[in-house]
């Protein structure tokens, strides 16, 4: 039995992923970034929280994962999942075998260093690796989420477009200060109480989320652990949908869900009366960015982006030539 439309939006369900996934319709889903467990059974012994032993850290059976991601994703798609250097080889094939198109494997730095293993004779772990999948294929939105380094409007190379004022191409490692990380460190669980052994950065999952997807699609991220998925596409003004089996974490996902609800509301009842200039020179009813101008192909009449105050929410701003008037799409 598929699951109706309504209960697909801004949903996350105590359950079994694969459970979840064959409930789910095709091409259901905008985009998925997901950490799916593969095996750690993480016990930190240097710490007085000890975390819980995850579901599914025996294995998941990822060729039958990997066939349920390609066929729920919408085409011209993209997809992230999470893993982990010995057992990228194998999640590699199983996801090509599903169908994707394996375009990267990125490494972002960790908010805290790996402590298990060979504590003498390995290196620490301090950084996370994600393959980067297409389901045919989709081109990066361009972003503010990173200025270049060189000034608007150089030009590097002949016949090649000038330098924008951010950047349309990330690297595929993610090191250092201007580059969010991937995880959260101890003193952040500490402080707001919420821990587990992989806890995703929700600023670096917004990252994502903002270069692979638009505002109003659907994310999909079958492993939620506490959240952190959720609460990005919230934040970005995308839909989310997903799975915690573990009933402890999914009340930490209730939970965190609700107050950043009640922090955006509070946050919009706030917000001052934004102003701004058309590129026109016209004046605006909001704010628009002219360093984000026709976004994207499946709207070519796009001038600009609205950023809600409060928020990292941006909205496309489209042109109604029959009212002369402008709207937000």
């Amino acid at each position: 039995m598929s699951l109706e439309a309504e209960r697909l939006i801004n949903h996350v369900y105590q359950m079994d992923c694969l459970e979840l996934m064959k409930q789910m319709p095709d091409e259901t889903v905008s985009m998925i970034l997901t950490d799916p467990p593969y095996g750690i059974s993480y016990q930190n012994q240097f710490t007085n929280q000890r975390h819980l032993v995850l579901e599914g850290d025996s294995g998941i059976p990822y060729e039958r994962f990997a066939s349920e991601s390609y066929r729920i994703l919408r085409g011209n798609s993209h997809a992230y999942f999470f893993t982990r250097y010995d057992c990228y080889p194998y999640h590699y094939e199983c996801l090509k075998q599903a169908g994707f198109s394996v375009k990267n494997c990125m490494v972002i730095e960790k908010g805290t260093i790996g402590g298990i293993g060979d504590l003498k004779g390995s290196f620490a772990n301090n950084a996370e690796w994600i393959i980067f999948c297409q389901k045919g294929r989709r081109v990066f939105n361009r972003t503010t989420l990173l200025e270049n380094k060189k000034k608007e409007g150089t030009q590097f190379h002949r016949g090649r477009e000038p330098s924008k004022k951010y950047k349309t191409r990330f690297n595929a490692c993610w090191f250092g200060e201007e580059y969010p990380k991937s995880t959260y460190n101890s003193m952040w669980q500490k402080k707001n109480q919420i821990y587990h052994p992989t806890i995703k950065n929700v600023e670096c999952l917004s990252w994502l989320i903002q270069i692979s997807s638009l505002p109003g699609e659907l994310i999909f991220d079958g492993f939620m652990g506490t959240g952190s998925t959720a609460l990005a596409a919230l934040l970005t003004g995308r839909n989310y949908l997903g799975a915690e089996i573990d009933p402890g974490y999914f009340q930490i996902i209730e939970k965190r869900l609700q107050q950043q609800l009640e922090e955006i509301y509070e946050d919009g009842d706030r917000a001052q009366e934004p102003e701004g200039e058309l590129p026109s020179g016209e004046p605006a009813p909001f704010v628009v960015d002219e360093g984000i101008l026709a976004l994207h192909e499946k709207n070519p009449d796009c001038i600009g982006w609205l950023t809600i105050e409060g928020t990292m929410i941006d909205y496309p701003v489209m042109y109604h030539p029959e009212e002369e008037n402008y709207y937000l799409h």
